[in-house]
């Protein structure tokens, strides 16, 4: 009768261990390891951020100066000063990724609000003339609205100055009217708006410049973080690279073990073209606008502007050639997370921007 486990007395010999006896004879089955169905890629030298690069540098010489000389010191650094430096990349990548994050949304905002702003002053304006065109002293401040055109972040604010005290002299009168009338409203990304919606939206508006000014100040500060730790490992592993090669003979473990380190020579890498800002627009309000820093790309015979949306791609299999002036890429459908990054390529090799990523909302139109 086979042993019932659940009967087994504490002191039978016995041992239980999840659906086997061990004193039974029976072995539990080997797991069978856990293996993607294809590889994984793996980062090479050739396709990275400089961050990147400067790091898997960094870390194929401390294997080399751990192993064949720990002692050396260049200055006063070593192989822990090394290791420290190493382990400072990951959290200030993480920083500069989550601080890029605040810095568009704080951005795209400021861009929903002038959106807002400009559709409202535009169609507000042309709903009160089809309702009250025959009122003179309504149509004369209207005229006055209309001689500004909302064409740039000042004149946006400037119409909706000028329109709000009207759309609330018109509501106003709507209301004395028998039988009352009820107050214009303006539907925008499914919401109805309202004169003090527009003004909410007027009033804040400044919060939110202040809140992209002080977004893009501390994002600047984690690039600059970022950028000197890659200058100071970089200077670091050069300058005992150096010492090394010219401390052992060739033929020696110590000076074989340097061919592991890639080396910068022959074509100069291609300059990265950083993403400058991404937002909504398009014809229909659903592709995705990007702009790119000025200047970057030097000696890339490629440039491209990569995308994915999450969920759906398995990686950037978008691309199209990047232009100078910006790229318009789409459409998209509501809901959709885009990512998006640049990618400039030469006999050297290939070097990829940061990735930036934009949620595409309902159009404002």
């Amino acid at each position: 009768m086979p042993h019932d486990p659940l009967k087994a007395r504490w002191n039978d010999g016995s041992v239980w261990n999840g659906g086997f006896l061990w004193s039974s004879g029976s072995t539990p089955p080997e797991e069978t390891p856990l293996l993607p169905a294809t590889p994984i890629p793996l980062n090479t030298h050739t396709t990275m951020q400089p961050h990147e690069i400067t790091k898997e540098r960094a870390i194929l010489s401390l294997t080399v100066w751990t192993q064949h000389a720990p002692a050396l010191m260049i200055g006063n650094q070593g192989t822990t000063e090394l290791e420290a430096l190493i382990d400072q990349y990951e959290p200030l990548v993480q920083l500069r990724a989550v601080k890029q994050d605040e810095a568009d949304a704080a951005y795209r905002a400021q861009q929903t609000t002038l959106a807002k702003l400009k559709l409202l002053g535009t169609r507000v304006a042309q709903i009160i003339e089809g309702h009250h065109s025959e009122d003179v002293l309504i149509m004369k401040d209207l005229k006055d609205v209309y001689q500004t055109s909302p064409r740039s972040e000042g004149t946006i604010l400037e119409r909706a100055r000028m329109l709000y005290p009207l759309w609330v002299r018109v509501n106003t009168a709507r209301a004395a009217h028998t039988p009352a009338l009820p107050p214009i409203t303006r539907m925008v990304q499914g919401v109805d708006h309202t004169a003090a919606m527009f003004k909410a939206l007027l009033d804040g508006y400044t919060t939110q410049v202040q809140a992209r000014s002080d977004a893009d100040g501390v994002l600047a500060g984690t690039k600059k973080d970022l950028e000197d730790l890659n200058e100071e490992t970089d200077a670091l592993i050069k300058k005992w690279y150096k010492v090394m090669k010219a401390s052992y003979d060739p033929g020696s473990p110590e000076y074989e073990a340097l061919s592991s380190i890639p080396t910068e020579g022959g074509t100069p890498a291609p300059g990265i073209i950083e993403i400058s800002t991404v937002v909504q627009g398009g014809e229909n309000g659903l592709h995705v606008e990007a702009e790119y820093v000025p200047g970057g790309g030097e000696h890339a015979t490629t440039r491209l502007i990569k995308w994915m949306v999450v969920g759906v791609d398995t990686g950037f299999t978008h691309s199209e050639p990047l232009e100078a002036t910006g790229n318009v890429i789409g459409p998209f459908v509501v809901g959709n997370v885009v990512k998006l990054m640049t990618e400039v390529s030469n006999s050297s090799g290939t070097r990829t921007s940061a990735e930036r990523t934009i949620t595409i909302e309902p159009p404002i139109v």
